[in-house]
């Protein structure tokens, strides 16, 4: 009975979400503020010199990457570059909300490094492409593969080619993880291209994975049937209105903000005097920052499959269109040697040191493998 009322509120939820696309279509509850701009004002408000730039995919995905550059007198050869990854519905905003002497991009760029903060496709900072529109269903036909084999080396080699470096380090949260494993396993020659990869919640083995997504995972085909049916693909988007509902429901003081403490507490894990709520609403005005269904169902699937990682599974039949099997071949993670260190919460739902042990199993040919647990943490 629980898992038919899961199944129900998802169902409820896309009506809401295609009510609420129909009303961006009319001009109604649309961002009215250029969200790179948002970015670039809270960086220089709190003292931080500011570069947009533009990164086109191979497959005409434009994305947008933020800038904290290093202006002191370091050398190109001593420059110390960084790409930060968000997770899944997070943007470049996730590593600047708490400010300075928290954040991490401050904390980096304090510290000399040329920070450079990355946005996925189909999320708040990045949704042009060079001939579909988001109306399309076409342009959300995308999941965390793509942003493997196709966002990630294009931010990489972008990168290194402004700043003259042949190396960078890398830091990964959640999704953010997933991507790389993706990248340096199925392209392999950009193992050497990582001088290190932080690996911060890591995801890749999902099987395990407990909490809110699990009975929700079970219903991913019924899912994939109903959103191919409505053609609505983009989910979760960060729109006027949903800022104005989290507004009034999760201000600091008000009776309902213990209600999105707990929401956030269902998806992440629960870790009491260490999650930050202080910060929640105005993560809330930024977050979430959208995503396509089909990276939702992937991550499903993955739970629907425990021990396997994964290309996306498109059916038996359509299987051998793509893949010329049945079943979606494994990624060859045997491939990738670019010195990792994984960071993970006890008390991670999503990351679950069970989920951990699968990763570190998976890195056995890491050069430098390195696990830190940090006690009663979770995602958030």
């Amino acid at each position: 009975m629980i898992a038919h009322w899961y199944f129900v509120s998802l169902l409820c939820y896309g009506f809401v979400v295609q009510i609420n696309g129909l009303f961006r279509t009319r001009g109604m509850f649309s961002p009215r503020t250029d969200p790179n701009l948002l970015v670039e004002n809270r960086i220089e408000q709190n003292g931080y010199p500011f570069e947009l730039h533009h990164v086109t995919t191979d497959d005409g995905y434009i994305l947008a990457v933020h800038r904290i550059p290093n202006h002191s007198n370091t050398t190109i050869e001593n420059n110390r570059v960084v790409l930060i990854m968000h997770g899944l519905l997070g943007c470049s905003m996730d590593w600047l909300i708490t400010g300075p002497n928290r954040s991490l991009a401050y904390l980096l760029a304090d510290d000399g490094y040329d920070v450079w903060l990355g946005n996925s496709r189909g999320t708040t900072n990045s949704k042009n492409h060079t001939n579909l529109s988001t109306s399309s269903a076409k342009f959300w036909d995308f999941s965390w593969h793509e942003m493997g084999i196709y966002d990630l080396p294009a931010m990489i080699d972008y990168i290194l080619y402004q700043t003259g470096q042949k190396q960078l380090f890398y830091v990964g949260f959640s999704q953010g993880t997933t991507q790389f494993w993706v990248l340096t396993s199925l392209r392999p020659e950009y193992n050497k291209k990582i001088k290190l990869m932080s690996a911060l919640a890591p995801v890749a083995y999902t099987g395990h994975i407990g909490g809110l997504l699990r009975p929700l995972s079970y219903f991913a085909d019924y899912f994939k049937g109903f959103y191919k049916y409505t053609g609505y693909f983009e989910m979760f988007a960060n729109t006027e209105l949903e800022k104005f509902i989290t507004h009034i429901l999760c201000q600091k003081g008000v009776l309902t903000q213990p209600l999105c403490q707990l929401i956030v507490s269902m998806i992440g894990g629960f870790s009491i005097g260490e999650t930050d709520y202080e910060h929640l609403e105005d993560y809330l005005q930024f977050a979430p920052a959208g995503c396509s269904f089909k990276q939702l169902i992937h991550y499903a699937l993955g739970i629907q499959n425990p021990g396997h990682f994964r290309p996306y599974d498109y059916g038996t039949l359509p299987n051998l269109k793509f893949y010329r099997r049945f079943v979606p071949p494994e990624y060859p993670v045997e491939k990738i040697t670019a010195p990792v260190i994984l960071y993970n919460g006890l008390n991670d739902i999503l990351a679950a040191p069970n989920v951990i042990k699968c990763i570190t199993n998976l890195l056995l040919y890491i050069q430098l493998n390195e696990r830190k647990i940090l006690c009663c943490l979770n995602l958030a």
